[in-house]
């Protein structure tokens, strides 16, 4: 279906353009302008259409919940609907949101990005599971796929012995810190992907003015909230890491948001996320929608995720417990 045809439900200026956007690797993505007006149409690739109008609950919920930042707005199509199907996925048409990808290489900046993690975990512990797109409760380990016939499938595409056993070892040490975790930990629902491209700040004042992508979205681990703020900064990576590690804590105050069982979950938790992102950019690698590099990319960072849980992990609690 050609885009132009995807955008006919929705009223828009008839001088409007489509040009596609720089960032995101989960969905089709494109910038809408007309004017000094701008939205992001977005084409789905991971939800039906069920789960957008349930991400879109959520996004309603948290429109009214007096946040300092925006998050997506959906645009309403004439018939009333906020998204629409296609053969390519859910089609869906949000304003859009001023800001900048922040530049994560200072400590107020992390600190910024503590804070505004920790505002919408606030937010989300009031939203109801049935009103978020996905169910982690299972974990991201919960079903896992035939790993030897997963491990023959990306050695026959290309992928390296050593990346290869990574993926055996990283998911055996993940599936063992799990059982140590699961349904022991405060539950709510959690954003579950805060990465940097998801965030955006004013360049000028480094105040966060939007999170994106709330497709991930779903009951689950309280704590991977910061876990993940933690993780996709490279705040628990490299020299200096236990330095950058207590800016992202300090900045919400997460050491007396979380409780002590928490804060011993978080190295566990940071090893199993990372195992749960190269399942599922595997998942996604056999579905035809990602690059075996993407997959070479998740494999390098369990690896880091190993090795740093090994060496250095168990102090993370006393690091945002102190911050």
């Amino acid at each position: 279906m050609h885009l132009t045809e995807l955008l006919a439900g929705w009223d828009l200026p008839p001088d409007a353009r489509l040009s596609p956007t720089a960032a995101g690797t989960n969905n089709h993505t494109f910038r809408v302008a007309a004017g000094d007006r701008a939205w992001c149409l977005r084409i789905s690739q991971n939800m039906d259409l069920s789960q957008v109008r349930a991400e879109h609950r959520l996004l309603d919920r948290l429109a009214r919940a007096g946040l300092s930042f925006a998050v997506p707005a959906p645009v309403p199509r004439r018939d009333g609907a906020t998204a629409a199907d296609s053969p390519d996925g859910p089609v869906t048409l949000c304003e859009w949101i001023p800001g900048a990808r922040p530049d994560l290489s200072t400590e107020p900046a992390l600190a910024a990005l503590g804070g505004a993690a920790a505002e919408l975990s606030t937010a989300l512990a009031a939203v109801p599971a049935h009103d978020a797109p996905f169910d982690w409760q299972g974990g991201p380990l919960a079903d896992l796929p035939d790993l030897a016939a997963l491990e023959r499938d990306l050695r026959a595409a290309g992928l390296d012995g050593g990346r290869a056993a990574v993926l055996r070892d990283g998911l055996d040490r993940a599936v063992a810190a799990w059982a140590g975790i699961a349904g022991r930990l405060p539950q709510q629902v959690v954003h579950a992907d805060l990465a940097p491209s998801n965030v955006l700040v004013d360049p000028a004042t480094g105040a966060v003015t939007g999170i994106l992508d709330f497709e991930v979205a779903g009951r689950w681990v309280r704590a991977v909230e910061l876990t993940v703020a933690l993780a996709l900064s490279g705040s628990v990576r490299g020299p200096g890491w236990a330095r950058r590690a207590a800016a992202v804590a300090r900045g919400g105050a997460w050491g007396t948001r979380l409780t002590g069982a928490e804060l011993t979950a978080l190295p566990d938790l940071i090893l199993v996320r990372a195992a749960g992102s190269t399942l599922w950019r595997s998942t996604r690698w056999r579905r035809g929608q990602s690059g075996l590099s993407e997959v070479v990319e998740r494999l390098d960072r369990l690896a880091a995720a190993v090795r740093w849980r090994a060496a250095e992990g168990a102090t993370l609690s006393a690091v945002v417990a102190g911050a």
